[in-house]
């Protein structure tokens, strides 16, 4: 098949285009339209001219002169409107004068057909010329098959029946072109799309492998929580940011963000906004959170550029038993009480507090909380991919299901806890599809020594 399409576009001069373009599906077909055509004509210019049927023989000339230049025009025009117009206003008058002189016995009329079907090959997308040529067409094609032209020029029964399986095989001929340019517009396209994915495939492998090892933490642990952590990207590589940090001053820190959309786009802007968090947090130890989350919007709305990608997020700063949170418009946290056995929906600090991160001209209100928590006691972060889940009744695994685990759980440490809570998702969504990157944090008072 490869080497019929290069034979097609050595005829053109193209060897090197792409046929899946709609430019060049209109030449090639174009092109082998009036290819058959002016052979056709040649062939009845010759035939007519020894049964001296000098009208038709006569009009063969000028079709001939015709369908040549229109070969020698194809392969250099932009459009194929026009050219395609001209053939087909000399189609028609062909093929009725011819069906004129020797009855409608020879079939010419369906050229008249089939020049209407062309159109939506040959003028590419440009509708506007395609239908109404086409109902114009088909209109003059139904007006011929309703007339029954007698032979008004003797020939031979056994002639006209050749005349007629000729013009039969000529249209079989131009459907099977069309059939054929399809197969093979189809087959390029999916070798193309299938090297594309494969191309896809491994960049986004590769930009898991580069995102996994910028994420790593080897030897993570702070000195009186217990953590744990769980990420799982939608798409390879993900949009939520997970990260941790430590001072100079042994001050601690936990991050949760969730970049906007999900994949390749996302993934790239959480590389650089772990680099800008990580740097403020370190730097301005001595300002309150909100401060520097503050900071941090104005870095990212600068750095980012034109990306339209915004985030949420929860900052946390540890000093000992008490957590310094600021909440950009992310899902609020569940806190743990151990001397209650209940978890409880840590909400909004403050009635003005709100805000997401990296949105120009968004009215933002950081607000630092701090919340001090006794041995045992949790907090449990999360992504929208993880607020999302719900059952098949629609209620909310972060509502119903994580506080009972935490409840019931809470003498574990807080790996088996992750443990059992990302199976318990998977079991609770049943055969719902994850439709967002998913993170999962769990911080655990330890038991002062």
């Amino acid at each position: 098949m490869l080497d019929l399409k290069n034979m097609v576009f050595d005829i053109l001069g193209k060897q090197q285009k792409k046929v899946f373009s709609a430019h060049d599906r209109a030449t090639l077909v174009a092109f082998s339209a009036c290819f058959l055509a002016l052979l056709y004509h040649a062939t009845a210019f010759v035939f007519f001219g020894i049964f001296r049927v000098y009208t038709l023989f006569i009009s063969n000339i000028f079709s001939v002169s015709l369908f040549t230049a229109l070969c020698i025009l194809i392969p250099k025009a932009k459009s194929y409107v026009l050219m395609y117009t001209v053939a087909s206003v000399e189609v028609i008058y062909h093929q009725i004068l011819a069906e004129y002189i020797l009855g409608s016995y020879t079939n010419f009329h369906y050229f008249i057909f089939l020049m209407g079907l062309l159109p939506f090959l040959v003028f590419e997308d440009n509708f506007k010329y395609s239908v109404p040529f086409t109902i114009i067409t088909t209109a003059i094609f139904l007006i011929t098959s309703a007339i029954n032209f007698k032979t008004r020029f003797f020939l031979h029964h056994d002639i006209l029946l050749a005349i007629r399986m000729v013009n039969t095989f000529i249209g079989f001929s131009m459907i099977v072109l069309i059939i054929f340019v399809y197969i093979l517009v189809v087959y390029k396209i999916e070798d193309e799309l299938k090297k594309h994915n494969d191309t896809l495939e491994n960049e986004i492998r590769l930009a898991a492998f580069i995102q996994q090892n910028f994420y790593k933490h080897d030897n993570l642990g702070f000195k009186e929580w217990d953590l744990s952590y769980y990420n799982r990207p939608l798409a390879g590589v993900s949009g939520d940011i997970y990260d941790f940090y430590e001072t100079k001053n042994g001050a601690e820190g936990v991050g949760i963000f969730d970049v906007s959309g999900h994949g390749i786009s996302s993934g790239l802007v959480t590389m650089l906004v772990k680099n800008i968090i990580q740097q403020e947090f370190s730097a301005q130890e001595d300002n309150e959170l909100w401060e520097i989350v503050n900071t941090i919007n104005e870095r990212v709305i600068a750095e980012k550029g034109k990306i339209q990608n915004y985030m949420t997020g929860i900052l946390m700063r540890i000093k000992k038993n008490t957590i310094e949170i600021v909440n950009a418009g992310h899902p609020y946290p569940i806190v743990y009480r151990k001397t209650l056995n209940k978890c409880m929906v840590l909400e909004k600090a403050s009635e003005f507090a709100g805000g997401t991160i990296g949105i120009a001209g968004f009215p933002t209100f950081f607000y630092s909380q701090y919340v001090d928590f006794d041995e045992g006691d949790e907090i449990i972060l999360f992504t929208d991919g993880v607020s999302d889940v719900t059952d098949i009744d629609g209620k909310r695994f972060v509502a119903t299901k994580l506080p009972q685990i935490v409840e019931e759980n809470h003498d574990l440490s807080a790996k088996d806890q992750m443990k059992l809570i990302i199976h318990a998702i998977k079991d609770f969504r049943g055969s719902k599809e994850i439709k967002d990157d998913m993170t999962v944090i769990i911080l655990k008072r330890k038991a002062e020594k």
